[in-house]
């Protein structure tokens, strides 16, 4: 390793562990929070092979990928004692670290050391690694480690089998982590291995064992299940959105142009990338291992193109545009040093206003850590409490999930599999009640926020309120008469 790309990745580390304290609800809450969770359940000794959420029907097996990375957040909670939350941030910048290093490598070995030091720092500094490289959720596990792998792959080809042992190790925990990354297998053959025959064709699928034998098991585990029927439903739900039905569609275009062109990369850094890994460039021509990764991945994405409004899926072009924009910076360098230092400069300026978010709670969720803190305080360890997800983990609470629109609130009972009927949010938290919640609580209704509004009004005139604050709100399913206290 040279001492640049020593800098480069520990700089990147830094800047990903700042505010490693932050409450997980930045982004993308609806991942975070049952990832934490299961991570919790992981601590307490659930077991791996039985990962579960603290939302009812119990029990609630969150199957959708195996607990590799709640497994190694709990590993490294065990070692320094640190709060889980911290823990999880730190794996996930750790992976994106071991990605970083990936793209080193392998841009490396096709267009040179200048090129792989700017695409490694490149790659730290894209806004959407950034923003889901310190996040508690398996992204970046994912990424960091195929890519890593694929490195490993791609030095193995001279002949070292140790390197081709720790890739395949790597590849098969980012692809246990999320299947999605399956596209990369393809890639490893056209663009990593010189020579293909049916052994190197074994060894590149065998690696899809892991995650194969987990859904096997998932489906048994889901299958002989009598509590929660969420994940049955959302296996459903997958196998309904795969297609390309939704790309026909201008919302998914949207989603499409707002995470791609703009909050991904950047305007300038999807351009740029583009132009580094032109096919006549020096890049281009060696870049076939690029060229084949964007394609695959593309064509993944198009496939279940109904799930792109989660921008953390546009991670998979991450390595791409950060090995296109290194390239682009050493053909500018060829033009002046103060021209590429100067491009540098603006396109970190870019990174750093695209991704600034990250750092900052979103408003809804600023009264989170004190709301927990009430809800926890101001009710019995083992009664259920109808909340959000954020606030049950918070609280540290088992109860039910909380929603706020109509179709959200008719899926949350379905999961019961009662057959009941809700019409809207309200209703939602009186059939909790008959299936033995006793308490209801949110944290305060930010200015804007008519539904959730609406349903504190709703709530205050059917249930007993206890607590009453512009940041909490804690009412007993119960008859409001007699009044309680309203702080």
């Amino acid at each position: 390793m040279t001492w640049p790309l020593g800098l480069v990745l520990t700089l990147g580390l830094v800047i990903r562990g700042l505010h490693l304290g932050q409450p997980i609800v930045e982004n993308y809450v609806g991942r975070q929070i049952p990832t934490a969770m299961v991570a919790r359940n992981l601590d307490r000794g659930s077991g791996f092979l039985r990962p579960q959420l603290d939302t009812a029907p119990f029990p609630n097996f969150f199957v959708v990928e195996p607990p590799i990375y709640q497994g190694l957040v709990v590993g490294l909670r065990s070692l320094s004692g640190w709060p889980l939350e911290v823990c999880g941030r730190l794996i996930s910048d750790l992976a994106t670290t071991l990605g970083a290093w990936g793209v080193f490598i392998l841009v490396d070995r096709r267009a040179g050391r200048t090129s792989a030091v700017a695409a490694a720092a490149a790659f730290s500094m894209l806004p959407i690694t950034i923003r889901y490289g310190r996040a508690f959720q398996p992204d970046a596990l994912m990424l960091g480690a195929c890519t890593a792998g694929l490195a490993c792959w791609d030095r193995a080809t001279s002949g070292n089998r140790r390197w081709l042992a720790l890739g395949w190790l790597l590849l098969a925990t980012g692809l246990a982590a999320k299947v999605i990354a399956a596209f990369l297998l393809p890639v490893a053959l056209l663009a990593v291995f010189r020579n293909r025959n049916w052994r190197v064709v074994a060894l590149v699928l065998s690696m899809l064992v892991p995650a194969l034998l987990w859904y096997l098991w998932a489906d048994h585990l889901v299958g002989g299940s009598t509590g929660s029927k969420a994940s049955a439903d959302n296996r459903a739900i997958w196998m309904r959105l795969v297609g390309l039905s939704a790309l026909a569609n201008g919302e998914t275009w949207s989603h499409i142009v707002r995470f791609l062109a703009i909050r991904a990369f950047t305007p300038a850094g999807l351009v740029v990338a583009v132009w580094g890994l032109w096919p006549r460039s020096d890049c281009g021509r060696t870049g076939l291992i690029w060229w084949s990764w964007a394609a695959f991945a593309l064509a993944t994405m198009a496939m279940v193109a109904q799930k792109l409004h989660h921008e953390y899926y546009w991670l998979c072009l991450a390595p791409v545009v950060a090995a296109g924009l290194g390239c682009a910076w050493s053909r500018i360098a060829t033009r002046g040093d103060r021209l590429a230092w100067g491009s540098a400069l603006v396109f970190g300026v870019l990174c750093v206003g695209f991704s600034a978010s990250t750092w900052r709670t979103p408003e809804e969720w600023k009264s989170l850590d004190r709301a927990g803190e009430a809800a926890a305080a101001s009710t019995p360890p083992g009664d259920w409490i109808v909340a959000p997800e954020p606030l049950l983990y918070q609280a540290n609470r088992r109860g039910c999930r909380l929603e706020f629109t109509p179709r959200a609130a008719e899926r949350a009972a379905a999961e019961w599999g009662t057959g009941a009927k809700v019409g809207d949010p309200l209703d939602l938290i009186e059939f909790y009640r008959t299936q033995g919640a006793r308490w209801v609580a949110d944290v305060g209704a930010v200015a804007g926020d008519a539904r959730r509004m609406a349903l504190h009004e709703g709530i205050r005139r059917r249930y007993k309120i206890w607590m009453d604050r512009p940041d909490f709100l804690l009412a007993e399913l119960i008859s409001p008469e007699p009044r309680g206290h309203a702080d």
